[in-house]
């Protein structure tokens, strides 16, 4: 929305309020921001400041308006003020980003990260704003994180109990700044602790606690006891040696496992300070972690004589979040604590590329994490750390410090990526909003990267940014005004609207759908509703990022993985009296990342193999752990709930049947139908024709589709003989040719031809061409299969 000049029409009364609507979000935004927002004429005179810019200056509102800039900033970095004042003076428009030193009242100096856009007006230059972000944290946390590297970097070549535990400790002082600390290991054969590796304790006192009793020692969880605190978790003698004897006024305890069993405990203590920072004990703890793997590592090489490759990955292993990754950035595996942080259930992330899932294909510093992907993984050398931003499953982006080391087998091929991350979070999303006129303000709105609506509670738009003109193609004006689902593709329109309506109670709402642009291209998208309430009236900001690359990898890994063709939104029914085809479609949809729930009369061990993680329910009316009662409304209730991507096998349709009657069997039929499409899902239903009216079957068959494996995988006995020739004259270093297989399989040579050019065509077996001759090899493709 622009002013309009005094002479010309004035606004509509709904084109006011939307202004009114936007100024009030913005205002109320950047106070609430924790970043100092100033903005200066061109001499320099402050002119605004937001509340955080008040309280973090030491300044009071009257003391800083007016004053000149300058007087924030320490006399070294005034070249920097000139040369980057001379920009401006000279037309640079770009948002100028750097980093110095910020002056409070008081005389002390903070680090800071700058970031500043010109004010213009009728083209001239009338001011700067700056948002100045408090950096203290994240440098404290890159001091200390570098620590941390150091450890890991050398435990990793440490094969000494006693080097390793000194190194630990050095590294717990440092990290909590303190001037004394122990590190006890636990003897589990005589249920005692054992002071192995002490700093600055006195000589009488490290005796008398070189062997402490397990009962002594009451604290399965970190503790810290202040100067003036006392605690029953250590026994009243172990208290008074610490704090009578050596006098020493803070201490902490940390204990640190292996494999969920007690290895020992980290120590630290001061005999100056009372207490240390909330950051450090995170810090501490998290390097306790270190301590476990590092015992379990030297303890297995001395019984089981580990090679290095083990050794170092036991190391790494007992890191903060750890994971595995392939070549291509598909996430092979993750450890409990990765799970916790990120939010997510193994079956939800394992399988699935690190962009669905922990990684934004954009910082909010605007970087773009496919380029850093693609070096980490081609460029292993110039890649062993990095810093990112990462995105937990409920949309909190977090910065992450990740250490990444190639894990080969013995010939030197990749196995895979081991990655070790330590969460470093200093918020650095700036959101760009401006106080008193839309001029200042809507730069932060409309620069935004993702497209954003305003939508009022009908979900109508009120007002958007630059960003969604770019991606839908309708200017501005012809988006204000529209449905949010006027631009949904058209097939998606109706579960837009179940779902955006059904589960948007106020909180954020994650979701996919599909969109339609103005020149007629339907893309898909992943949307975030947010609820907030403006002068008494509720809103809700809707972000939009176009994901048809990440949907564009999803189906490639199907093509590449499953063997049967099953689409999102569907509902397929099996009628093999074995279950053995509706289980195979349902295992290879869970081992890709599908959330699994089965629903069936048979055993929970009909259908677990090991391999396997999903939902069971047993279909009785009996209630009990892990029972669903045959009712069809409480069916319909229990699959109504939950959200992610899911599919649900429901192996007992006759059953339901036999309790419901056919006609509330077939209406819930129907309803399923409904609900794989709104919530995108899949559902697998199996019926027994031998048990079954088939009659019935075919009436519940026009609801659903039948399960087909993919065609190019239908292979026929003669194909699968001869790629069973092939790989055994190959293991013997053999490279069969066209008239081996005729002779050998008693097969004409069209047949043999026939056979070969399917197999090859679909890459089951390699054709080496020399001349005339031909000889032929089994790929990987081809031995998988087999």
């Amino acid at each position: 929305m622009k002013s309009a000049n005094t002479n010309k029409t004035s606004k509509s009364d709904s084109d006011q309020k939307v202004q009114s609507i936007s100024d009030d979000h913005r205002f109320s935004v950047i106070e609430t921001l924790q970043d100092m927002i100033f903005i200066h004429d061109t001499d320099g005179r402050v002119s605004y400041v937001n509340k955080a810019g008040i309280e973090q200056s030491g300044y009071s509102e009257k003391e800083i308006l007016g004053i000149n800039v300058m007087q924030f900033i320490p006399s070294e970095y005034y070249p920097l003020m000139q040369e980057l004042h001379l920009k401006r003076v000279q037309g640079e428009r770009d948002v100028l980003t750097y980093e110095i030193e910020y002056l409070k009242k008081n005389g002390e100096k903070i680090p800071v990260q700058v970031s500043s856009s010109p004010i213009y007006k009728n083209n001239n230059l009338e001011g700067v704003i700056h948002i100045v972000k408090n950096i203290s944290d994240i440098k404290d946390a890159e001091k200390i994180l570098s620590f941390q590297i150091g450890l890991v970097t050398s435990l990793a070549q440490t094969t000494s109990m006693k080097l390793a535990l000194k190194q630990v400790l050095n590294t717990a002082l440092k990290i909590s700044d303190v001037d004394c600390g122990g590190v006890y290991i636990f003897d589990e054969k005589n249920s005692e602790f054992n002071l192995e590796c002490f700093e600055n304790i006195s000589d009488k006192n490290s005796l008398l606690l070189k062997k402490v009793n397990y009962q002594i020692v009451s604290t399965d969880e970190p503790l810290f006891v202040k100067g003036s605190e006392s605690t029953d978790k250590l026994s009243k003698e172990i208290f008074d040696i610490l704090r009578k004897s050596e006098k020493v006024k803070f201490f902490s305890i940390i204990p640190f496992y292996h494999k969920q069993k007690i290895v020992g405990t980290l120590n630290i203590g001061s005999h100056e300070k009372d207490d240390i920072s909330e950051f450090s004990k995170k810090a501490l703890i998290s390097l306790s972690q270190t301590i476990g793997g590092t015992i379990s590592r030297i303890k297995a090489e001395e019984l089981l004589k580990e090679s290095e490759r083990n050794y170092k990955e036991i190391v790494e292993s007992a890191n903060s979040i750890i994971t595995k990754f392939d070549k291509t950035g598909k996430i092979l595996s993750m450890n409990r604590y990765g799970l916790s942080f990120f939010g997510f259930r193994e079956g939800e992330i394992v399988g699935k590329s690190a962009f669905e899932t922990i990684l934004p294909e954009y910082e909010s510093t605007g970087r773009n994490l496919k380029n850093l992907l693609t070096d980490i993984f081609t460029k292993e050398d110039r890649n062993v750390t990095n810093l990112n931003e990462n995105v937990k499953k409920n949309g909190e982006r977090v910065w992450i410090n990740w250490t990444n080391k190639p894990i080969k087998d013995k010939d030197g091929n990749l196995l895979y990526f081991l990655s070790v991350g330590n969460d470093i979070t200093g918020q650095i999303k700036l959101q760009e909003e401006v106080k008193q006129s839309e001029l200042k303000f809507k730069t932060l709105f409309d620069k935004a990267y993702d497209p954003i609506f305003i939508l009022d509670k009908d979900f109508f738009i009120k007002d958007t940014n630059y960003a969604s003109v770019s991606l839908f193609h309708y200017s501005r004006e012809k988006l204000i005004g529209k449905s949010i689902y006027e631009l949904a593709a058209p097939l998606e329109t109706k579960r837009l609207q179940h779902i955006s309506k059904k589960e948007h109670d106020g909180s954020s709402v994650f979701l996919e759908t599909n969109f339609i642009k103005k020149t007629g291209r339907v893309f898909p998208a992943e949307i975030n509703l947010t609820s907030l309430e403006i002068t008494g009236e509720k809103y809700i900001i809707c972000t939009i990022r176009d994901i048809t690359q990440h949907k564009q990898k999803e189906d490639e890994l199907k093509r590449q993985v499953l063997k049967y063709n099953l689409i999102e939104g569907n509902l397929y029914l099996s009628k093999d009296p074995s279950n053995n085809l509706p289980f195979e479609a349902f295992k290879e949809l869970v081992d890709i990342g599908y959330r699994g729930i089965i629903i069936s009369r048979n055993e929970f061990e009909t259908f677990y193999d090991g391999n396997i993680d999903f939902e069971y329910y047993w279909l009785s009316s009996r209630k009990g752990p892990n029972t669903l009662s045959p009712d069809i409304n409480e069916l319909k209730e229990f699959l109504s709930k939950g959200d992610g991507k899911k599919v649900i096998l429901l192996d007992s349709i006759d059953h339901l049947i036999a309790k419901n009657g056919f006609n509330d069997v077939y209406v819930f039929v129907s309803w399923l139908r409904e609900l794989s499409f709104f919530e995108n899902n899949i559902v697998i239903l199996s019926a027994d024709p031998d048990t079954a009216d088939p009659r019935k079957i075919k009436l519940i068959e026009k609801e659903t589709k039948p399960i087909l494996p993919k065609s190019s995988d239908i292979l026929n006995e003669r194909m699968i003989e001869i790629m069973v020739y092939i790989l055994n004259q190959n293991k013997l270093g053999v490279n069969p040719c066209y008239s081996n297989i005729g002779n050998d399989l008693k097969m004409t040579r069209p047949t043999v031809r026939k056979n070969l050019r399917f197999l090859e065509t679909n890459k089951y077996v390699l054709v080496h061409k020399k001349g005339r001759n031909k000889r032929l090899e089994i790929t990987e493709k081809g031995k998988k299969l087999l």
